[in-house]
């Protein structure tokens, strides 16, 4: 591979994370804050606790989330590949929100409350995943919607091109 063609994939590379880091911080300081908020222990002050959630989803979660985005991706795509785009983006979606927002409520319950039970453990983790879910779901259908085939077509543009023809 060329020197040049590096240097571009770097460049797209670098280009998609400045593009989805705030994004997925975003996100991730939402989803945590509704979490927190319901699983908290009145005893425990809201901020510090809502911090050790959110450090842990973006230094944990999100580096996984990004690996198993690309598996579901690439599952969806093999499981129903007769489905439009739009359809097979809005399957990643909703299974990317289902199962991360899954383990970030497990996660979230067990940091805030332990595991003084399993019914409890398991009853108190629902609510933190009922509570973000329906927010999950709006946050899937805008990415898989709106924001994905936009990134998509705006990474696969003639601004790639650009950059390797005009970078010496």
């Amino acid at each position: 591979m060329s020197t040049n063609r590096k240097d571009l994939i770097i460049v797209n590379h670098i280009k998609k994370i400045v593009v989805l880091l705030p994004v997925a911080m975003l996100m991730i300081g939402l989803f945590t804050a509704i979490m927190t908020s319901v699983s908290i222990l009145p005893e425990h002050a809201f901020f510090p606790t809502w911090l050790k959630a959110f450090t842990f989803a973006f230094l944990v979660m999100l580096p996984s989330g990004g690996i198993l985005f690309y598996f579901v991706n690439k599952a969806v795509q093999r499981v129903f590949p007769s489905f439009s785009v739009l359809q097979r983006n809005l399957i990643h979606g909703l299974s990317m929100a289902v199962i991360m927002e899954t383990i970030l409520a497990l996660v979230t319950t067990f940091n805030n409350r332990g595991f003084p039970s399993f019914e409890l453990f398991l009853k108190e983790a629902s609510l933190s995943l009922l509570a973000a879910l329906p927010v999950g779901i709006a946050m899937a259908c805008l990415m898989s919607l709106v924001i994905k085939p936009r990134l998509e077509a705006h990474f696969s543009s003639g601004t790639a091109a650009w950059i390797l023809v005009h970078q010496h």
